[in-house]
């Protein structure tokens, strides 16, 4: 009887989140602000959405998106719609998005650095072609 009641409240705790999702972009610039709201106004609503990383330069933008746990499952479908999405809110940009966890933690760590334009084009060049690789 107190396994069950323990899984009850901790089923109750894990659904009384307040479903806000983390956004985190670079480039605080104002020539970025208008992209990362339309991204934001994309992904904000998805219930599938745990937490989103985004970095910008003038002709590419990587996006990050973390998935719930139990929406897993069915991720590569999500990125796809995300992805078509993203790539019609921002059609003038080589746009990368990815679910992939490694991506995701590497574009976080580009979120948190303050590098040159130069710089984080390089590295979000080298992001793609982590992309593209498969395990």
């Amino acid at each position: 009887m107190k396994k069950w009641f323990g899984l009850l409240v901790i089923l109750i705790l894990v659904g009384c989140n307040n479903g806000k999702n983390d956004f985190m972009a670079t480039n605080n610039k104002e020539e970025y602000q208008q992209q990362q709201q339309k991204i934001e106004q994309i992904l904000k609503e998805d219930k599938h959405v745990k937490r989103v990383t985004a970095v910008f330069t003038k002709d590419s933008a990587i996006v990050g998106i973390e998935v719930k746990p139990f929406s897993k499952w069915n991720k590569q479908k999500y990125e796809k719609k995300w992805k078509k999405e993203v790539e019609k809110a921002l059609p003038d940009r080589n746009v990368v998005v990815s679910t992939d966890l490694k991506l995701i933690m590497e574009t976080d760590k580009l979120a948190k650095k303050q590098l040159s334009e130069k710089k984080l084009d390089k590295k979000i060049k080298d992001l793609k072609k982590l992309e593209k690789e498969e395990t």
